[in-house]
């Protein structure tokens, strides 16, 4: 069962303040410019990594592998000296080795995904969208997929490796899926769901969905 939250897609100061408070202690930013989560490095460094403590854990998304930035906001994150191992990245094409940027890294799963790229040793774990699940569960293949991802990915997911499943603020918790994997985090962006207007977000609403989800989740313990 998932212990912790990460909330990807944080662009201001109230909103992170929020969840400090809350207790996160996961915190996803989008570097991605077609994102509507984008945020600018400056804003980044002077707004948002100001308000982080040495064991929060800061998530770093991008577009491309190759993406020139990911080595400058590396590099400007360890000149604010924020500490290096606690920052991760995942990407959405890995056209350039994972290793290559000497540091931790996700790898988001889908069908066509490379298990070598699961072999470095910065490699941190596996993210699953839920909405994934859901097809797989709607087509009656999911318990087929469980039995044959752990028979190709069981000796890279090791017990160090954490698992993130990515669900929407509205997603119908499936408890079997809890009986197969062990979910470390449970991961939702800022969306249009929690927000009064675009780049806005409602903390009443996040603080409601987000009482409900623990609550939620907490039911499934005794499933």
């Amino acid at each position: 069962m998932a212990q912790d939250f990460k909330i990807e897609g944080i662009y201001d100061q109230r909103t992170l303040k929020l969840l400090k408070q809350k207790g996160l202690r996961d915190f996803g930013f989008n570097f991605s410019p077609r994102s509507f989560n984008f945020i600018q490095e400056h804003i980044f460094l002077s707004d948002l990594i100001p308000l982080l403590d040495p064991l929060d854990r800061i998530h770093l998304h991008f577009d491309r592998s190759n993406d020139p930035m990911i080595k400058k906001v590396l590099e400007d994150l360890k000149k604010a000296g924020f500490n290096p191992e606690n920052v991760y990245i995942d990407c959405d094409e890995w056209s350039e080795g994972p290793e290559t940027m000497g540091v931790k890294y996700y790898l988001t799963y889908h069908p066509e995904l490379d298990i070598s790229l699961c072999r470095g040793e910065n490699f941190s774990g596996m993210i699953f969208n839920f909405s994934y699940f859901e097809e797989l569960h709607q087509r009656n293949v999911l318990n087929n997929f469980i039995s044959n991802f752990y028979t190709h990915f069981s000796k890279v997911l090791t017990d160090d490796k954490k698992i993130v499943l990515r669900m929407d603020w509205n997603s119908n918790i499936m408890p079997s899926l809890f009986d197969y994997f062990e979910f470390d985090l449970m991961s939702f962006s800022i969306n249009s769901k929690i927000e009064v207007c675009y780049r806005n977000v409602d903390l009443k609403k996040l603080t409601t969905e987000m009482d409900l989800i623990k609550k939620n989740t907490h039911s499934l313990d005794n499933f």
